[in-house]
């Protein structure tokens, strides 16, 4: 009796717990069943944005960063900023919590609000991030498992990310763009991606795989979601893989809808050695590329702000430095700088180059003492003499001579003068040439800047030289016999 007893309470106990389970069941479908569904706003504009380290954002993050509309949103990839596929203000950091900074996406969401609501006022802007530092485009390769393999092999440090998102990126991407997809329409997807795959021929084609298969898993149309695909730093800002945008130029060639977003004159960061990123000045830029790209694909007027060109005059001597490097002539040089605003800001210097001029006469012997004719002073004492000037265009005009003093040798020989006359001249010169002098021999004369301006050899004690076309100066005559003996003297133009 008792066993009977307990088996018929049993039952009746089960029964009783079946009975109030299935109700419970009914109640919460039809409670369930009462909750309204949500509206999907054809205002709400999603963007789905994948890649690596510069999707993900390198940039220093600033107070003014985080001041954010919260006409822009982010849907939570990860859960280090809150419930996974949850919305919220797309203040910084949008991928992750391990690393990333600020990015592209920041001011690409920031400008379509800006540009939109006037026309708009209804108008947000969500997006879905989904990015890894330092990925292959592999990660993101279902086909055959890729992508699971390719994680097999990487350093914790990257394991650790892709973990954090499920440890399938591309299906957390997937799974995201479907939650994203219950309350805006998606508009366009954004890539960032390459470094890893720098000059492979086939990563187009990997684009092209990954795209292909959102828009078809997703249910969307090609021709209403175009694929905006960004430059890498280029080589000339200093990128180390700046060779890759030649094959980020053939996405276009491959993939109908898609566009290549310029990183001309953006500057790369030098703040980690890798020479890979962008400055956080270049990613506010870079979005908002990203943004004019998309209204550009679809029909909208950009109203381009005009470069600002500020245009020099500059005359140096010798040298020149501009922009990190050094010019020694003349030319036009130039320097864009991008504004924030994406407006160009170029320094255009005309350069003039004058030299310096350094002067060696030749050696002087006398006796007991000169009177250098550069400068007027007697000297009694060997040694090598210097004159410090300027040119006519305000540049150094060094002359030096060596003398030689106490060689008796000489010394009737330097007695004698050069005799010029008329002194000042104005359109002929004549020069006597010291009886003593031996031989033939040259007169050269110099201006008194130490450029030699005339040259000539002598056979005679007389020689005429025609100055009427000369230039206003003191010059400087010196006359060499063949012996080396030296003379010179001064007139003035």
């Amino acid at each position: 009796m008792r066993k009977l007893f307990c088996y018929t309470k049993y039952k009746q106990m089960k029964t009783r717990h079946y009975l109030l389970g299935a109700a419970a069941m009914l109640f919460s479908a039809a409670a369930i069943a009462q909750e309204p569904a949500v509206a999907v706003d054809s205002n709400f504009y999603i963007f789905l944005c994948f890649g690596q380290s510069n999707m993900e954002g390198q940039g220093t993050i600033t107070d003014a960063d985080k001041a954010v509309s919260d006409k822009f949103q982010v849907l939570n990839t990860t859960e280090c900023n809150g419930e996974l596929y949850s919305w919220r203000t797309a203040v910084p950091p949008l991928a992750h919590c391990q690393g990333a900074g600020l990015g592209p996406v920041d001011y690409f969401g920031r400008l379509l609000i800006d540009s939109i609501a006037p026309h708009n006022p209804d108008i947000r802007i969500g997006v879905v991030d989904v990015a890894i530092a330092g990925c292959s485009i592999e990660l993101f390769d279902t086909t055959g498992n890729k992508d699971v393999t390719y994680a097999q092999k990487q350093q914790s440090w990257m394991t650790g990310r892709i973990d954090a998102y499920g440890g399938r990126p591309y299906l957390r991407l997937l799974d995201a763009a479907r939650e994203a997809q219950k309350y805006g329409i998606i508009k366009g997807i954004l890539l960032h991606q390459g470094e890893t795959n720098t000059s492979d021929p086939k990563w187009p084609e990997n684009v092209k795989t990954i795209y292909d298969r959102l828009i078809s898993q997703l249910n969307l149309k090609a021709e209403e979601v175009p694929l905006l695909v960004g430059e890498v730093v280029r080589s000339e800002m200093g990128g180390a893989c700046g060779s890759h945008n030649s094959v980020i130029a053939k996405v276009p060639t491959v993939i109908p809808n898609s566009y290549v977003v310029s990183a001309e004159n953006l500057a790369m960061s030098t703040a980690d050695g890798q020479n890979v990123h962008f400055t956080a000045g270049a990613y506010r830029t870079f979005g908002k590329r990203y943004a004019k790209q998309w209204m550009r694909s679809i029909g909208m007027t950009i109203n381009e702000l005009p470069d600002t060109v500020i245009e020099k005059d500059k005359t140096v001597c010798d040298k020149y430095s501009f922009n990190g490097k050094t010019y020694t002539s003349s030319q036009q040089l130039k320097k864009v700088d991008v504004l924030e605003n994406d407006q160009n800001k170029i320094t255009q210097i005309n350069l003039t180059v004058n030299k310096s001029v350094k002067t060696k006469l030749d050696p002087v012997t006398v006796e007991t003492e000169y009177i250098w004719p550069v400068d007027g002073k007697t000297y009694t004492e060997s040694q090598t003499l210097t004159f410090k000037g300027k040119t006519v265009n305000g540049c150094d005009s060094i002359i030096t001579c060596k003398l030689t003093v106490g060689t008796t040798a000489v010394g009737d020989v330097q007695a004698e003068r050069i005799i010029i006359y008329p002194n000042p001249a104005s359109d002929v010169l004549n020069i006597s040439v010291p009886a003593c002098a031996t031989g033939s021999g040259r007169i050269v004369i110099y201006t008194s800047a130490g450029i030699e301006v005339f040259t000539t050899d002598f056979v005679s004690e007389h020689e005429t030289i025609d100055v009427a076309n000369w230039n206003s100066d003191v010059y400087i005559v010196q006359i060499t016999d063949a012996e080396g003996n030296v003379w010179t003297e001064k007139f003035v133009k």
